[in-house]
């Protein structure tokens, strides 16, 4: 994870900016993401990394962790 990741997240879950953000946190459940949220939590990391995520990928990925490996994967294949 890097900043700017943990930075999105913290601003569309509403949390504050010393919260610890944890690769294991469920999105939904731990941070409060709802399906709106997550809408915005897409646009606003694909703007970000100038990335397209893939919904199969997205509707798999429960975790920060499983998030960011997508957004890996995304910027993996801009730059292959």
């Amino acid at each position: 994870m890097d900043a700017a990741f943990e930075k999105i997240l913290k601003k569309i879950a509403e949390l504050d900016e010393n919260f610890e953000i944890k690769s294991n946190q469920l999105l939904i459940e731990d941070l409060d993401i709802d399906s709106l949220r997550l809408i915005d939590l897409v646009l606003q990391i694909e703007g970000e990394y100038e990335i397209e995520l893939n919904e199969d990928a997205l509707a798999n990925a429960r975790t920060v962790e499983a998030l960011w490996v997508e957004i890996t994967r995304a910027k993996d294949l801009i730059n292959a």
